[in-house]
Order: structure tokens, then C-alpha cells, then sequence
């Protein structure tokens, strides 16, 4: 099977996997008890003027309606409008996605930076000093949360450097020097946890690959241990990181509302739990569905590194 079939046919799963969260996201928001309209105009509003707001926002139709209505909106990416502020789903998804996008971004980056060389040393080093000391930094930083890893970033590194904003984001159009600032603590907040799990990770992986019989054969050619280790060992020990990795990073995208919290950061994560508290059914399932969209091509994604690791790997029939 050729590249472009496997991505459309990758593409085309993608879609039935959105249609279905896409569905169950519609029946979910509307089974929660609560009144929207009531929310909106307050618990002494006039029932005639809740019937006007329940006419307005069509929620007065029968549930099939809405559905069809929805599902037709959404083919041409209409997510609709926010039941409370009137603004187009899409553009508050969009507007509060970049922060968390940055700082999952810079976290993630920081992440393999950290958790690559510290798993090979560890591997090579196996028992030594070397391997301790990195095996204890990362179990270490798996067990402290995210949210107190910021609380301690903005109390030492926010105090002691006034240059380093420790609240509020920066948006990247307004300079790259700027919005690295003021996302580079939240990032090391939601980085550093991350990075204990993925030392763990290539630590393992690399133990495994450097007992495999090729390696044995490419040191008994005479070929530098460097290059034995990097393009014979890290080349096949980086598939399941690239593998967790990929995942992390959805999960943290879904997960990073704390450290928006603790940083002041008007993120995506801080906007789908007040649109689950309002009940503003449009924009909690855009945002449930940014977020599938984000898992789902995430996956295609790694595939995609997994074949330029190893273009060896193919996939179809045909392999």
C-alpha cells in the first residue's frame, strides 16, 4: 500500500472516529440536568422570556432537529456560537488553543530534550553511578504534579528573574522573544514530569535494542561505538518513545488546565471547563471535538515519524 492510500484511508478513519465523538459529545451535554437558558437569564427570569431564549438557541426543537442541525453545521465547519458571549465557536477555540498549544508545544520539547540523553547515558551506564542519578531525577520528576512544579517555578526562578514573566501569555504574534518568555516556566512545569516518564521509557528501550544480535555484528565490524549507538541503537530504540510521546502530548493538551491556572493563562483547558459549568452546549462540543481531532491525527502523525525513523516500516497488505 502506497503513502498517500495509507493517509486517506488513515484520513478517512479519522473522520468516522470525529463523526462518533461528535455524536456521543451532542447526547452527553444534553443529558446533563440544567437549563441553559435559566443560567443565562438567572433562576428568577420570567418563563415567558425563557421560552424566548430557549427559541433563540433552538433548543425548544425536538432533539433530532438540533442533531441534524448540528451535524449539518459541522460539515462545513460551523461550529456555531457561544451560547453566553455570541462569538463563533471556532474563534474562542482558536483564540484560547494557541497558549495551551505553546506551552504543550514547549513542554514536550523540553521533555525529549531532557529524557533522550539522560536515557541513553542511563542505558549505557547500566548500575553505574550515571544510571542511579538519572533513574532518581526521573522517578523524581514523574511523582511531583505539574501544578506544584509551577507554584515552585514561580516562587524561585518568577522571583529571582524579574525578565521572565510568571503570569499571563504573550501571543506569539507579538514577538518570538515575548511569547517564549512568558511560556517558557509553564512549559517547564508541564515539561519536566513528562520528562521522567520518557527517561524511563528510552532507558528501556535502549537496554533492549543494545542486547539485540545486530548491534553485536555492527561492533564486530569495527564500526565506532558513537555510530553503533546512534544510528544502529537510538534509530530503532526512539520508535515507542516516539510512540509515547505522541500520546503525552494529546494528554497534555487535555490535561493542562491546572498549569493554566497557577500561571494565569486563558487557555483551552480553562474555557472547556467554564463552558461545562454554563452548559453552553455549541462550545463544549467544539471543544470535545478540537480535542478528538487532536488525538486521532496525532496517531497518523506518529505513524508518519515511525517511517522516517525506520523507512523500513510499511504499511498494508502488502508488508
Amino acid at each position: 500500500m502506497g503513502i498517500k492510500r495509507y493517509i486517506a484511508k488513515r484520513v478517512l478513519q479519522a473522520i468516522i472516529v470525529v463523526y462518533i465523538v461528535a455524536t456521543a459529545v451532542f447526547v452527553a451535554v444534553r443529558s446533563v440536568p440544567g437549563d441553559p437558558a435559566r443560567l443565562v437569564l438567572g433562576g428568577t427570569a420570567e418563563p415567558d422570556a425563557l421560552a424566548a431564549v430557549r427559541a433563540e438557541l433552538g433548543l425548544n426543537q425536538p432533539l433530532h432537529i438540533q442533531y441534524l442541525r448540528w451535524m449539518s453545521d459541522l460539515v462545513t465547519a460551523d461550529f456555531g456560537t457561544s451560547i453566553y458571549t455570541g462569538e463563533a465557536v471556532l474563534s474562542r477555540i482558536l483564540g484560547a488553543a494557541e497558549p495551551t498549544l505553546s506551552i504543550g508545544l514547549i513542554g514536550i520539547i523540553i521533555a525529549l530534550f531532557i529524557s533522550i540523553p539522560a536515557g541513553i547515558i542511563s542505558a549505557t551506564r547500566r548500575s553505574q553511578w550515571e544510571d542511579h542519578v538519572a533513574t532518581g531525577i526521573a522517578f523524581l520528576g514523574i511523582s511531583m504534579p505539574s501544578f506544584w512544579i509551577g507554584i515552585v517555578l514561580l516562587l524561585t526562578v518568577g522571583t529571582a528573574i524579574p525578565s521572565i514573566p510568571s503570569y499571563g501569555y504573550a501571543p506569539i504574534n507579538e514577538g518570538l522573544l515575548s511569547w517564549l518568555s512568558h511560556i517558557i516556566l509553564p512549559g517547564l512545569a508541564v515539561g519536566l514530569p513528562y520528562a521522567g516518564i520518557l527517561t524511563r521509557m528510552t532507558r528501556s528501550s535502549m537496554l533492549e535494542v543494545l542486547n539485540q544480535d545486530y548491534m553485536q555484528t555492527a561492533r564486530a565490524k569495527g564500526l565506532s561505538p558513537r555510530l553503533v549507538l546512534l544510528k544502529h541503537g537510538l534509530q530503532n530504540a526512539l520508535l515507542p518513545v516516539v510512540t509515547i510521546a505522541g500520546i503525552l502530548f494529546a494528554l497534555l493538551l487535555a490535561g493542562i488546565v491546572a498549569v493554566e491556572i497557577v500561571f494565569g493563562i486563558q487557555g483551552f483547558g480553562r474555557l472547556l471547563i467554564r463552558s461545562i459549568e454554563r452548559q453552553d452546549f455549541p462550545l463544549v462540543q467544539g471543544s470535545v471535538i478540537v480535542i478528538s481531532i487532536i488525538f486521532v491525527f496525532m496517531n497518523l502523525f506518529i505513524d508518519l515519524v515511525y517511517m522516517s525513523i525506520n523507512p523500513k516500516i510499511r504499511y498494508g497488505s502488502d508488508t
